[in-house]
């Protein structure tokens, strides 16, 4: 039992890092399944690993343009009904994978799929008319990552709002607080958390992202993000800056119409 206890810790530890990333290769769906229409998209990363993504057209007359960041463990097609019926409401939206997801090239890792992000903001930007800004959205650790990546982009001046759902604020705090539900990890969530980078804390970035406005939503139920993140970031973030809170799970924020609603009256006092 000693070996394994030793062993189990030393495989951890040295994968704690990666444990951000639970790539998911398959697609169960896809947009035309909700009469959608859509296209692959395909770029290339600074060093050589192409990425893919869909663009989702709108159903309706077009009322803005959204990049999405998906969680951990979601690809392109398992995030779909989060974001499909964003379409529905008149909403072009682009979906990338991030390394190892999905048709995505490459193995995930912090510091690249940083990089990437950048790659796709500049990508959605140069496909939208020079007169429209770009929504950027994240989910979990999609949402974490865009913090920062907003907060540092080149293409700031077309972001029109970045809207963080179930975001996370320490790569170590999050990490700690994973470990605390594990009895086999508890004792060691605090020197394991300190493995994981958290050069891309989004404590420390959202502050830099005004005159952005940033919204935060983030559900009084979510069985994985505490609450305490979101207060947090919201404490931490300058004006514009707005919070909601909404009731779901943390992988099903927006299968309720009730929470569409909310994201809805916000993306519409964007278009006054």
């Amino acid at each position: 039992m000693s070996r394994y206890w030793l062993l189990s810790c030393l495989i951890f530890l040295s994968a704690c890092s990666n444990y951000l990333f639970l790539p998911k290769k398959s697609f169960p769906v896809t947009p035309d399944a909700a009469q959608l229409l859509y296209e692959d998209i395909y770029i290339d990363s600074t060093d050589g690993q192409q990425l893919h993504g869909w663009k989702i057209y709108s159903e309706k007359k077009k009322a803005g343009t959204i990049l999405f960041f998906h969680g951990n463990g979601d690809n392109v097609s398992t995030q779909l009904p989060n974001t499909f019926w964003l379409a529905k409401e008149g909403y072009d939206l682009y979906v990338f994978d991030y390394r190892g997801y999905g048709l995505s090239q490459g193995e995930a890792e912090l510091d690249a799929v940083i990089s990437d992000m950048e790659l796709m903001v500049s990508h959605v930007a140069s496909e939208i008319s020079d007169d429209e800004k770009l929504i950027v959205m994240g989910h979990s650790l999609g949402g974490a990552m865009a913090i920062y990546s907003v907060a540092h982009s080149a293409y700031r001046h077309r972001i029109e709002s970045l809207i963080t759902i179930a975001a996370f604020s320490d790569y170590h705090d999050i990490t700690q607080d994973v470990l605390a539900k594990s009895w086999l990890f508890w004792l060691f969530q605090w020197p394991l958390s300190y493995t994981v980078d958290n050069s891309y804390r989004p404590l420390d970035a959202i502050g830099l992202i005004s005159p952005i406005p940033v919204l935060i939503i983030h559900s009084k139920n979510d069985e994985i993000i505490a609450m305490y993140h979101a207060e947090r970031l919201l404490e931490a973030a300058k004006e514009p800056k707005s919070f909601k809170l909404v009731n779901s799970g943390h992988n099903n924020v927006f299968t309720g119409k009730e929470n569409r609603q909310v994201l809805l009256d916000y993306l519409k006092t964007l278009e006054n």
